[in-house]
């Protein structure tokens, strides 16, 4: 039985992420206590124990140079002796459904190991964050020009914000990023690794053709995972429904977040690369 945690199950979620994780108490109360939050927490129990969870938190990404919001899949965690059970993937069927409902059109996640991006392709996802090799602009640098966390946000929010197809901080995100930075002595941090999985192609697609007005490409989306194909019509900047018009494009959803990400086009068929132009996605900070 999957459910919300609650202010009565919250230890719950501690307790797995405990037994599940390697992680020092001192970054587990920072978790709990700046981004734990109950109603964006999901719990697996079996015969009335909690044998599994995962947590959908709210950031925001620029795309298309818009700043819309995500959810980032964390702390999907399953006890040992459950394993292999299929609850995990209850749990990211469920917390699709959630993000879909909360108008939310992206889910995004970091595979703690390398066979983890394989595990999660079966869920939709796809790859579309490069790790960095270039250590990222140190965070006590720009405390020590600052008197304050806010002056020292804005200095930080100016390195990202103008970036499109990066994932952008709040002032508490910032806030977590210093404290978890102070308790590990500032180490060198760089871009992650991760994956993206489209929950509204329509959404996207049309923050897509607004800033291609001159594109025409007619997409047949494949159907997976229980939703129907259908072809969209990208046309004067605005998406349509087609029924009958011939699809220049047939993509599976994983394909079709790959393009829109921009990611590695360079590697993709010619006609992909006739639609969708290059970008350098980017993610980092996120308490990995």
């Amino acid at each position: 039985m999957i459910q919300f945690a609650d202010k009565e199950t919250s230890h719950l979620v501690r307790q797995l992420w405990e037994l599940c994780f390697d992680d020092t108490n001192e970054f587990i109360d920072l978790f709990f206590s700046e981004k734990y939050k109950p109603e964006n927490t999901l719990l697996y129990f079996e015969e009335g124990k909690a044998v599994a969870a995962l947590q959908m938190l709210p950031y925001t990404i620029t795309f298309y140079e818009e700043t819309i919001p995500f959810s980032y899949l964390a702390g999907l965690c399953t006890l040992p002796e459950y394993r292999k059970r299929g609850y995990m993937a209850q749990l990211i069927y469920k917390a699709h459904e959630v993000i879909a409902a909360r108008e939310i059109p992206l889910a995004i996640l970091v595979p703690a190991e390398n066979w983890l991006f394989a595990f999660y392709e079966k869920y939709g996802y796809e790859k579309v964050f490069e790790e960095g090799m270039k250590p990222l602009y140190p965070i006590q640098d720009i405390l020590q020009v600052h008197q304050s966390l806010e002056g020292a946000y804005l200095q930080f929010d100016s390195l990202y914000r103008h970036k499109d197809f990066c994932v952008q901080k709040s002032l508490s995100d910032f806030r977590t990023i210093v404290k978890e930075q102070i308790m590990d002595s500032f180490p060198p941090k760089y871009n992650i690794a991760g994956m993206a999985r489209i929950i509204d192609a329509d959404r996207l697609l049309q923050l897509y053709a607004k800033r291609n007005p001159s594109q025409d490409v007619c997409i047949k989306i494949k159907g997976e995972g229980g939703v129907p194909s259908r072809i969209l019509d990208v046309n004067k900047g605005s998406v349509m429904i087609s029924e009958n018009k011939q699809p220049d494009l047939e993509v599976g959803s994983r394909t079709l977040c790959r393009l829109l990400f921009g990611y590695k086009i360079n590697e993709q068929e010619t006609i992909y690369r006739k639609y969708f132009p290059a970008h350098h996605p980017v993610m980092n900070l996120m308490l990995e």
